[in-house]
């Protein structure tokens, strides 16, 4: 054999190496962003119009093996390789941009479980082949082989530690729970709700923080691991109150959190078609979220937002003391009135069940903001804390990062929404956004996970920014094709439309073609996954 095979052969197995390794590590962080359920990864992989760009490299890789098996491997055959590895390569560049790839545990022991796969792959390859054959050419096929098989190698690993999986999760809840039943002291709060709950729950703990020694469960570590490692991580003996936020994404998974916590107090703030995907109906996701409630102990309390018309027409099943707010029903026990918005940010007063009066001001932003407070407010007198004190804690009270953070610069303003992807909230930004006097502009993929509604939801978003908006920018041409068609049926000026793919390119254009006065509301902005790039 020629010093030029063997060049060749080793250039294009380090491609391969290369090739494998970019695409098992993408399939590793899809199925982390995915919180490693493998129905959403197989939804990911089978549904997603983006992934058209994986089927290049999984054809490249059957011609490969097809090469392999049918020719005899020499210089041509492998120079046959390397080209088709090639032109691989810009199918492989995945943008790992607004969520990085995080090495955990979990992680680690999925990628020691496929290495062991591999090396079963290499010996069966081994046995297959003739003995005598070229080791290189042994170890070339096999890694051809892998290349094809990357994902399912992933998937394979990941469905072969599911029971060790299970076991090391019951024993992290098993350390929790101890933990938990050492401080007899301890009231542990839990918040869920459709949206509003991570809002809520950072605006409670700035108020209970004054008079109590508080644990919060950080940013959305709302599922059984987040929970269990705040705990386990976090919460000290001196801690008098656990506030701890639920998701969810079906029917169980709050009752499981609540036998996990045991919460005393259980504040609901939203219902509506979030997720609706996963939970399949709207009923589903009622019965979910009044779990919490119908966990709680009788001499607990539930502290629901009345405004909502599915947690208003609930009937609970457990005789649980009830706290009732809101701001449009006159019915509820603690009622916000006299509501007043403006550049500073808003002022009202709440009228308790005594009838007393009290005012609040606040730098956070809408309606939304004074619901969250209101349910703040709701468990601060449950707590029986001083109002005065309450009232300058909440005058004190900052955004939460890419909740509605309004950012100001020299010559433009912009709303971050990022977070946020509901019905509601959308709604409430476009409604903030109409308050400024300037150019008013808004980025945004659109809404996600509604199912069959998701198209009517979407196309009505674009019916309401159609009438607010003066430019509007488009991230994602097939998620946001609802939007757009919305604009057209509105008669809004294609001239004032831009659509992208990227977030990032969105952003610049905007600030390419506006030069000052005007105003970017940046509302929802999806992970890697839904990258249509």
């Amino acid at each position: 054999m020629s010093v030029i095979y063997y060049l060749t052969l080793i250039l294009t197995s380090l491609l391969y190496i290369y090739i494998s390794i970019r695409r098992y590590v993408h399939s590793c962080f899809i199925m982390q962003l995915e919180h490693y359920s493998i129905n959403k990864f197989f939804k990911w992989l089978m549904n997603n119009k983006v992934n058209k760009k994986l089927i290049l490299p999984v054809i490249s890789s059957l011609i490969n093996i097809i090469i392999v098996f049918a020719f005899d491997v020499n210089l041509f055959t492998i120079f046959i390789q390397l080209i088709l590895g090639l032109l691989t390569i810009p199918y492989i560049k995945y943008k790992h941009e607004k969520k990085k790839f995080v090495l955990t545990n979990r992680v680690k022991r999925i990628f020691v479980t496929s290495i062991v796969l591999i090396g079963i792959i290499l010996s069966l390859i081994y046995f297959i082949m003739n003995k005598s054959a070229n080791m290189g050419i042994i170890l070339f096929t096999s890694l051809l082989i892998i290349n094809f098989l990357v994902f399912d190698l992933m998937l394979l690993a990941f469905l072969t530690l599911i029971p060790i999986e299970k076991y090391i999760q019951n024993k992290f809840i098993k350390l929790a729970k101890a933990k938990l039943l050492t401080n007899s002291k301890l009231k542990v709060v839990a918040i869920t709700g459709s949206y509003g709950k991570t809002s809520t729950k950072f605006v409670l703990n700035d108020i209970l923080s004054k008079a109590f020694n508080v644990c919060v469960t950080p940013n959305s570590f709302n599922t059984p691991m987040g929970v269990t490692t705040t705990v386990n991580n976090k919460l000290r003996n001196i801690d008098e109150i656990f506030i701890c936020e639920m998701g969810a994404c079906k029917k169980g998974e709050i009752k499981e959190l609540c036998d996990i916590v045991d919460p005393k107090i259980g504040i609901l703030t939203s219902i509506g078609p979030q997720h609706l995907e996963s939970f399949g109906s709207i009923k589903n996701i009622i019965n979910t979220k009044f779990e919490l409630i119908e966990s709680l102990p009788s001499e607990g309390a539930a502290i629901l937002n009345y405004d909502n018309y599915y947690i208003r027409n609930y009937h609970i099943k457990n005789n649980v003391q009830v706290l009732t707010y809101g701001i449009e029903q006159s019915n509820v026990m603690y009622q916000a009135i006299n509501i007043h918005y403006g550049t500073f940010g808003s002022t009202f007063e709440v009228v308790f069940p005594n009838k007393d009066r009290y005012l609040f001001k606040t730098k956070l932003l809408g309606k939304h903001s004074i619901y969250n407070i209101l349910a703040g407010i709701v468990t601060a007198d449950y707590f029986k804390l001083n109002m005065k004190i309450v009232a300058t804690t909440i005058e004190q009270l900052t955004t939460v990062e890419h909740r509605l953070q309004l950012i100001n610069f020299k010559n433009y303003n912009i709303i971050d929404d990022s977070f946020n992807a509901n019905i509601e909230g959308v709604s409430n930004a476009i409604d903030i956004l109409n308050h400024f006097e300037t150019k008013k502009i808004i980025i945004t993929p659109g809404m996600i996970e509604l199912g069959q509604s998701q198209y009517e939801h979407n196309y009505f978003f674009g019916e309401k920014i159609a009438g607010v908006c003066d430019y509007i920018v488009l991230v994602g041409k097939n998620q946001t094709k609802p939007i757009f068609n919305a604009l057209s049926d509105s008669l809004y000026p294609e001239n004032q439309i831009f659509v992208t793919n990227d977030f990032k390119e969105g952003m610049q254009h905007i600030l390419n073609t506006f030069k000052e006065n005007f105003t970017v509301l940046i509302e929802n902005d999806l992970p890697d996954n839904y990258n249509e790039n």
